[in-house]
């Protein structure tokens, strides 16, 4: 077993605009570098503004937030010490942009930027667990990967993914959008690369019969043993004394009515410290372990950047009915499900919504109380 983790020297920051993803990527990157002498903050006004003057103008790319010419030109023309030089990557295959990226992290230590959820998002990769070290002539075969995600926003988020979740979650398909990335694989790596590629197991997420809470929370905690997380900085809070977890939440992955054996389930198990409550009582949850709902198989770690609440289902009824001027009591009968499907409304499976069925649509709440009339995909690079 072979680990190479960077979480300590990249901070967390979340996005601080809904379309702020990219300069919030740059903003981790540019102030992670493996040296600390090296190290500048930017802000993330700054970093968008700069990101905008790099984006491409071929008509075909519109519209990017921020694309990986952007990016890239961003993190290639900040105050670099001699011998950085960021580089943009585009590969049909996912297995060699990935081998690019663990080689080049074990040989450098520099975090990377990569485009996650088919071209919607850009997070930082900054750690992994290979079979092998990453060298060259070698095929490694990845155990998990870590990574900054700026969502949700002003909060951002470290969240270690299991090699089957990584590549049926974030990066379950090439980018989806038209122009000079489609179909294709994108990071920006420093530097050049070296071929090779990386093994990645694939899961089935489906099944007959789901777990029970009280089975998920027994599989957390088996997980958190058995991987040791508590070893791992950001997640150490697991082993506080004052850490206590809260009901276990069923997510449903995607939009849309299908069949229980078609659809994908997981549960969140939150935790927290027991002194930690917002505003109205509701407990604060500082980190998540994210299991398969139907054999408990591990998925997921998640750390927050701070504390969050989840929003109850009566208070997701509340802010429906508000909009709608009705009794929330006139809505408690209405079918109202966690939903995960990364879009504009979320990027994080840690960070569900809720759909809430009318008599002739759906409207969706997120876990801030805002409420969305329709589900929109993401602008790329968002």
């Amino acid at each position: 077993m072979y680990t190479n983790d960077l979480s300590a020297n990249v901070l967390v920051y979340g996005q601080k605009k809904c379309n702020w993803c990219g300069a919030a990527s740059a903003q981790m990157t540019r102030n992670g570098y493996p040296n600390p002498a090296d190290r500048i903050w930017y802000s993330q006004l700054d970093l968008w503004n700069t990101i905008q003057l790099h984006n491409s103008t071929v008509p075909a790319d519109a519209p990017w937030a921020t694309d990986p010419h952007g990016l890239t030109g961003c993190l290639q023309s900040l105050n670099n010490p001699a011998g950085v030089d960021w580089e943009e990557f585009a590969k049909p295959s996912a297995n060699a942009l990935l081998f690019e990226i663990l080689y080049w992290m074990d040989r450098r230590s520099y975090p990377t930027p990569t485009l996650i959820n088919r071209g919607g998002h850009w997070v930082v990769i900054v750690g992994y667990v290979t079979d092998v070290q990453p060298v060259s002539g070698s095929h490694p075969a990845l155990q998990a990967i870590t990574i900054n995600d700026p969502e949700p926003h002003n909060v951002g988020t470290t969240s270690t993914f299991s090699a089957a979740q990584w590549s049926a979650g974030p990066w379950n398909g090439s980018v989806m959008y038209s122009g000079t990335w489609l179909n294709k694989y994108v990071a920006v790596i420093e530097p050049p690369i070296q071929a090779g590629s990386v093994e990645m197991p694939s899961v089935r997420r489906t099944g007959e019969t789901l777990l029970s809470p009280p089975q998920a929370a027994g599989f957390a905690n088996r997980w958190i043993r058995q991987f040791e997380l508590v070893r791992k900085p950001k997640y150490a809070f697991l082993a506080d004394e004052r850490t206590v977890a809260g009901p276990p939440l069923l997510v449903q992955e995607g939009i849309g009515p299908r069949p229980l054996a078609e659809t994908p389930y997981y549960y969140i198990v939150p935790f927290g410290f027991s002194h930690d409550f917002a505003e109205g009582g509701s407990q604060l949850t500082r980190g998540v372990v994210l299991v398969n709902a139907f054999d408990g198989a591990f998925e997921e770690v998640t750390a927050f950047g701070q504390p969050i609440r989840y929003l109850s289902r009566r208070e997701a009824l509340a802010v429906v009915a508000s909009v709608l001027h009705r009794d929330y009591r006139q809505l408690k009968d209405m079918e109202a499900t966690l939903r995960f499907e990364p879009g504009e409304i979320t990027h994080i499976r840690a960070y569900p919504f809720w759909e809430i069925k009318l008599r002739d649509r759906s409207v969706y709440v997120d876990q801030t109380g805002k409420l969305y009339g329709k589900f929109l995909p993401s602008i790329p690079g968002d």
